[in-house]
């Protein structure tokens, strides 16, 4: 639908007599990720590999036009959501397949950030039954509500009162938010296992995981190195021990980073 809109207002655009693109999923220029986050819609969250806005949550869906048409332009947002993520660990503690990070920022291609595994993600929820498309991370996420007032009040909060973000979170537990909802059925109704028509029996129906403890994790990271060529239209097979080595490089690479940050800082 974002390719549908994007198409007819670039037409529109290419009507007033400047050039205008859509850059849709299946065919783009551009990487969306870095977009959105200049425009203003969000920051990156603990979740990875994506843009987390602050009235809706990371559930939005993104879609580009490039074009030379003189506009006014957002600049890029902080509503305190590195803060918040460092404290939460939600989504991590909830991942059936532990693909999101439990610890701090890495440098990844030269950017720091929480970074999944997304291999391990991926196969989850591609060739697992009993993943049944998950999003987990983003049905437990404390920004991911309905919109109601009293979220509002939470949410300003987070925002403009720094010290409230952990309570927050913990009462975002405490309220069981994330947790099933049997009426809004988000798993298939029914399957077709042996050309027969069943009540689904592998749908991944989880509670909250409370009290889980974070376990240690080996993330595979996989550098633009790593990734197909362009062009390739066959399966590419991936190496994942290089990957799983690539992780600690990563993280010090991270910390390093910081460590000269605070020295740069210090007042002398």
């Amino acid at each position: 639908r974002g390719g549908e809109v994007c198409g007819v207002v670039a037409a529109f655009i290419r009507s007033l007599g400047w050039s205008a693109r859509s850059q849709t999923n299946a065919d783009s220029d551009v990487l969306q990720l870095p977009l959105v986050l200049l425009a203003g819609l969000g920051e990156l969250a603990r979740i990875g590999e994506i843009v987390l806005n602050p009235f809706v949550g990371p559930r939005f869906k993104s879609a580009v036009i490039t074009t030379d048409l003189p506009l006014a332009h957002d600049l890029p947002i902080d509503f305190g959501l590195q803060d918040t993520c460092s404290k939460c660990r939600k989504c991590a503690r909830e991942c059936p397949c532990s693909a999101i990070s439990h610890g701090d920022k890495v440098l990844f291609n030269g950017y720091e950030m929480w970074k999944p595994d997304v291999e391990r993600c991926t196969r989850y929820r591609v060739t697992n039954p009993h993943g049944s498309a998950c999003g987990r991370c983003m049905k437990t996420c404390p920004y991911n509500h309905e919109g109601l007032l009293a979220h509002r009040a939470f949410l300003w909060a987070a925002i403009h009162l720094p010290f409230t973000r952990r309570w927050i979170v913990a009462l975002d537990d405490r309220l069981g938010n994330g947790s099933i909802n049997p009426v809004k059925t988000w798993w298939t109704d029914l399957e077709i296992v042996d050309g027969r028509i069943v009540a689904p029996r592998s749908a991944n129906r989880r509670g909250l995981a409370l009290g889980k403890p974070p376990k240690a994790q080996a993330i595979a990271y996989y550098p633009a190195a790593a990734m197909p060529p362009p062009g390739v239209q066959q399966p590419f097979a991936v190496d994942r021990k290089a990957a799983l080595a690539a992780f600690p490089e990563a993280a010090l690479r991270a910390d390093l980073r910081r460590v000269r940050l605070n020295a740069a800082r210090r007042p002398w």
